[in-house]
């Protein structure tokens, strides 16, 4: 029952506004060929302010920016709203005489903010007209015409009135229409006999785990909505798979026996994962910066609070980087001859996810820190390169010089490559032939040059078998402190223009 009265109260704001034609479009980006137009989007804000049912709503400049017939349909919506029985205070300048008309009362203002008329404006300006005329014949002004010429714009005319070197405003305070202000001012101040101050129990009118389920069911819905961003990364996952896959593909069984064929490995699964990370890092923030505006406006309006936003954001990316993760690496596993373990699929999955995961969080962290989408590129990709020189594999972690070695900590992609390694690695008996260790008397296994704490090894015995849940640990806390750190963002920092 409450549901269907929802639903009708929302109908009857659609219908009010003349958005019937464009209730089931997306909003879009402006140019878009299937976006809503400018003056579609100014009347959508006014509904989404009615879907508070207030008794006033106050609208800055509703036409600006838009040519004549759309401040017509904009100023129609605002007369539909006022025959609802709310009142309706507009900020506006130089309206054409169609525009102007609408309106019922008008408070002229100068500069300073001193009063010039505030009063009915009468049929076709009726009332405007004569206070101004007598006011000009008063003053005995020659900055403007007494009378209002046929075929001028009062709107137009009236302005004459707040440059003339005469006090308007003066006059305005010394008028009887001043006076009969003040009384209704002071009247509509008195607090009515038994009328109680408006009070709400709690700050937002939906309980908690309420947001979450409307933002999370409407922020999965604008994912389904975004083929340019969800199909996009869904090709590119597929053709870096079959790209990596077919350029790597060997005969099987035992093609990797050697130092070449098995460090190759090494350079594909490191590439692999850092490449599609920033694949994804580089898409999700212009997703998340083209959302800030609208979480702007409604946390202001109290009607969703940070919380919720910050959790949204990230159920709704998880369906995406799961389904993506499984179609990447099955293609790249099917083609690729790693050297097989029971789990390897399993261990190059989960590492693969927790990575474009953590771009992906980290790139919702600094589009909302940051104050625009360049910003926000420009440093994370700045982070991953520096981290991307010490994670290992283009220097080994005992030759990274010691003032580079804290960095080496702070990378993510050390972590994410050494899972990688020890995990594909470990059980891996074949030795590997021509190994560049001078000295050795026999060949070391794959598992002992590559995935043990053997000084001796490739990674000089920092990349080991034991460390894979220490690697998943750490790799989750990047995770969790990009998400508290986007909730931190979106509850502290503000770059709306409003």
């Amino acid at each position: 029952k409450h549901a269907a009265k929802t639903r009708q109260f929302v109908d009857q704001i659609v219908s009010v506004l003349e958005l019937d034609d464009v209730r089931d479009r997306q909003i879009g980006a402006l140019g878009d060929g299937d976006a809503l137009s400018f003056e579609q989007r100014k009347r959508l804000t006014m509904a989404v302010e009615l879907a508070a049912n207030p008794a006033i709503l106050f609208l800055d400049e509703p036409t600006s920016g838009l040519d004549s017939r759309a401040a017509i349909v904009v100023a129609r919506a605002v007369q539909s709203i006022s025959s609802t029985g709310r009142s309706v205070i507009c900020t506006i300048h130089q309206p054409s005489y169609a525009l102007f008309s609408i309106f019922d009362r008008l408070l002229l203002l100068k500069k300073g903010g001193q009063t010039v008329y505030f009063g009915e404006l009468g049929r076709e300006c009726g009332d405007l007209t004569a206070y101004l005329s007598r006011a000009c014949d008063d003053l005995a002004t020659k900055a403007m015409r007494h009378e209002l010429d046929d075929g001028v714009n009062p709107a137009t005319w009236m302005l004459s009135a707040c440059v003339a070197p005469e006090d308007f405003a003066a006059y305005y305070g010394a008028s009887e229409l001043a006076a009969e202000n003040v009384k209704l001012t002071a009247a509509a101040a008195e607090k009515a006999p038994g009328s109680e101050p408006v009070h709400f129990a709690t700050l937002y009118a939906l309980p908690f785990w309420n947001q979450v389920r409307v933002l999370t069911r409407r922020q999965v819905t604008n994912y389904y909505r975004s083929p340019s961003y969800n199909v996009t990364r869904g090709m590119v996952t597929i053709i870096v798979a079959v790209i990596f896959g077919t350029t790597f593909l060997k005969p099987r069984p035992g093609a990797v026996h050697d130092f070449s064929n098995s460090f190759s490995r090494c350079g594909l699964m490191y590439l692999d994962v850092f490449f599609m990370g920033i694949i994804f890092y580089s898409s999700a923030i212009p997703n998340m910066v083209s959302q800030r505006d609208s979480y702007y406006r409604e946390y202001a309006s109290r009607m969703y609070a940070a919380l919720p936003y910050a959790i949204t954001f990230g159920i709704a990316e998880f369906p995406y980087l799961v389904l993506y993760s499984v179609l990447h690496v099955g293609l790249l596993w099917a083609m690729v001859d790693f050297f097989p373990a029971n789990d390897g699929f399993l261990w190059y999955l989960f590492f693969f996810f927790l990575f474009i995961s953590l771009l992906t969080y980290m790139a919702q962290f600094l589009a909302a820190a940051m104050p625009n989408q360049q910003v926000a590129s420009s440093l994370g990709m700045a982070y991953l390169a520096v981290t991307a020189n010490v994670s290992g594999f283009a220097i080994s972690p005992n030759d990274i010089p010691g003032f580079w070695r804290f960095v080496y900590w702070l990378a993510p992609i050390h972590y994410v490559f050494e899972g990688l390694v020890v995990t594909q690695f470990h059980g891996a008996n074949l030795r590997v032939e021509d190994v560049p260790v001078p000295g050795l008397a026999r060949d070391p296994t794959l598992q002992r040059y590559y995935a043990s704490h053997w000084k001796d090894s490739h990674f000089g015995g920092y990349f080991a078998w034991s460390h894979r849940w220490t690697n998943v640990a750490v790799l989750a806390i990047f995770i969790v402190c990009f998400r508290l750190g986007t909730f931190l963002a979106l509850l502290r920092i503000n770059y709306s223009s409003k």
